[in-house]
Formats: C-alpha cells, structure tokens, sequence
C-alpha cells in the first residue's frame, strides 16, 4: 500500500506535551511541553521545526540543595524531518540545541523518534533526545500533540464567538522553577466573556499545592518573617506549600482557536504572606469546549517559587 500522509494541507502547527525518563543517574523522569511548525514536502516526506520547554527532575538528594547546583531546565531549538512509511507510521529524525539556564549552558542535541499520525490531527509519538553536554541529560519520553491547519490559525474575526458567560472548570499541573524545585497540582474556575470577537476577559481563582516545600537561601537574618531562622549567618525562608490565587485577564485570538494571554492578581499563601502574580498564557480553544494550554506564573515576592504549568479545561455556557 502505498504511503500517504494523513492530512492534504502543506503546512501545520502541533502543540504538544511530554512526559518520560531520565537514563542517567542524577535525573528521574522530565516533562515539557513545545510547539512544532511542519511542511509537508510530499507523501511520505515532512519538515519540521520545534521549540519548547523541558524540565528533568532529580532524584532524591540531600533536602534543600541540588546535585549539580541548579536543576536541569532547557529549552530545545531543533529542525528535522518525518518519514512515513505507511498512512500513519513514520520515523523521525532532529537536530539542534538545548538551551539550558544557570551553569547547564547550551548543548548540542539530536532525537530520533517513531510516532502515529492520526486523521483526527492527534500525534503520538516516542522518541530519545540526547543533550550531549552532560552525561545525565539524556531521556525517553512520550509526546502526545494537536495538530492545526496553519490557514486555521491566520488571525481573522472569530467566527462563532459565545455571546454569553463561559464558564471554564481546569485541572492544572506544572513545574515550580526556583527555590528548590518540585511539581505542582491544583484545579482552577474561570468566568469569561467575550468583549469583542476576538477579545474575551475573564476572572478566576483556584487551588495549587505544591509537592516539595520550597525553600530559599538568604546570607544574614531574615527579621522581619516568623517563618525564618538564622544560624551562622545562612537564613532560610519557606514557601507556601498552598496557595489561592485571585485573577483577571484577557485574552486575544488569532483565529478561532489560538489564544494568547496575560492575567494578574494575588496569590493568598496559606501560612505565607500574600504575593502579586503575573500570568502569560498561550493555549488552545477547541469547539468552544476544551481548553489547553501552558501558563507562566511569576511572583512578585521571591519566596514564592515561579511556576510553569500545563492545563486541560472543560467550558460550560451560561
């Protein structure tokens, strides 16, 4: 049977998560999310360029400190190709680098990959991706993505915009990206409203704990926290393992389903004092009904840990 891929436009835009295992010894398991452009050049042959976000969480080490100073979070620049050798089976090959924070620095990177390519525009795949720079940053994982027309995506008037209240029911899980790293878990309610066909506002609250304490180090004593103490000279301040946050935002589309937007407000900490957040998001409005992204929460108070999360929302009209 003769190869075909599984859609007739040229050009695509994929969103996608993943999840797998470290194979060395300072690293468990990772998780990422990233956005991946594809042509189609024929058949059975697709481009493909992707950028994104990794996070590798460490093993159990001593509490409060890093193995190697500072975890391992990289974002992977890579261009490479798809090779299908049936309706939905291919290989895949990248190359590119890692971009990497703190000591890490930028690393060499190639992943080789086999993956489904489904008629409904859902993409999974398995593949290894090797930053060469470091013996522990090498992993497995799994990536499952949503593919879109990229004439879907070209900013015009949203065509079936809600002319009532939306509300918006989400289950949330992320990676906090300083003090001592851990994941995090909450659920979040969000009334939106549509102001104009591409502008819709929208306020929310919700629930996130957090599943390592966090701490921070501070050189000299910390007099104004009841929740620090001093010893030759280190002060430690602890995080909010709770926390409730109170926002308002908006968001613009491109299209009818690409969104991009940016929300803040406080975050009441329970047992911490109360922080000012500021949240970027870019996601995906599928049908008016299920709603994924990925968000970047950065607090004002640097005792509480930023956090970069992943969600998945259900959409209810009013």
């Amino acid at each position: 049977m003769a190869a075909t891929a599984p859609a007739q436009d040229r050009w695509h835009l994929g969103f996608g998560v993943n999840s797998g295992l470290a194979t060395g010894e300072a690293f468990k398991y990772t998780l990422g999310g990233d956005i991946r452009a594809e042509k189609m050049f024929s058949n059975r042959v697709t481009g493909t360029l992707s950028a994104g976000f990794t996070h590798f969480f460490e093993k159990d080490h001593f509490r409060g400190f890093s193995q190697y100073g500072s975890p391992y979070n990289v974002i992977p620049v890579k261009a490479g190709i798809k090779y299908f050798v049936g309706q939905k089976f291919y290989l895949g090959g990248e190359l590119g680098a890692g971009v990497a924070f703190e000591q890490w620095g930028t690393s060499f990177l190639w992943s080789p990959s086999a993956g489904l390519a489904f008629s409904n525009s859902v993409d999974l795949s398995v593949r290894y991706e090797d930053f060469t720079k470091s013996p522990a940053t090498k992993a497995v994982s799994l990536r499952l993505s949503y593919n879109l027309a990229a004439r879907k995506l070209a900013f015009h008037a949203k065509n079936n915009a809600p002319t009532g209240w939306q509300l918006t029911t989400s289950l949330l899980y992320g990676e906090a990206l300083s003090g001592t790293q851990g994941g995090v878990l909450g659920g979040e309610v969000s009334l939106s409203r549509h102001l104009t066909r591409n502008l819709e506002a929208l306020v929310s609250t919700g629930y996130s704990h957090y599943l390592k304490q966090s701490y921070n180090y501070y050189w000299g004593p910390l007099n104004n926290s009841s929740d620090s103490y001093a010893a030759n000279g280190l002060a430690i301040r602890t995080a909010a393992q709770n926390i409730i946050p109170l926002r308002a935002g908006i968001r613009a589309y491109a299209g009818n389903r690409l969104y991009a937007g940016a929300e803040a407000g406080a975050v009441i900490g329970i047992n911490a004092p109360t922080s000012l957040v500021l949240a970027p998001s870019l996601g995906l409005n599928l049908n008016n009904k299920i709603d994924v992204g990925i968000r970047y929460d950065y607090f004002k108070d640097d005792y509480q840990p930023n956090t970069l999360s992943l969600k998945l929302g259900y959409r209810f009209n009013l």
